[in-house]
């Protein structure tokens, strides 16, 4: 009975929430990458299949990249004559880093590996 209870408070948060964005949609719908113009709708990435603790509005899983972009494998491939280590097969992550952990959609990205290193990576 509790948990239906924060379930039901939970979607009326959320419709709430949808609701006050989709009224202020037109001032402040959030930007995406000239490369994903053609993603008109949020759900192509914000699913409840690749929600992140139940909230298809939080960053999304690799999941929504993996399905568009390939396997960590296939990108590691794509980026494999940098100049420079390769991102996307890190021996400091291996497989295990978050996509957005450089790629952002609605922010600028950034190259996480310069935390710590100085490369030169040009992103996207």
């Amino acid at each position: 009975m509790i948990r239906n209870a924060f379930a039901a408070l939970g979607a009326t948060a959320l419709a709430l929430t949808l609701g006050a964005v989709s009224l202020s949609a037109s001032a402040s719908a959030p930007t995406v990458k000239p490369y994903h113009k053609a993603l008109t709708d949020c759900a192509a990435c914000h699913t409840q299949e690749n929600a992140v603790a139940g909230n298809p509005f939080v960053v999304p899983s690799d999941k929504a990249c993996l399905a568009c972009h390939g396997s960590y494998k296939d990108l590691a491939k794509k980026t494999e004559n940098l100049p420079e280590p390769n991102p996307h097969a890190s021996h400091h992550y291996g497989e295990g880093i978050a996509c957005t952990a450089c790629h952002k959609e609605h922010e600028p990205s950034k190259v996480y590996c310069n935390e710590c290193h100085e490369f030169s990576y040009k992103i996207k």
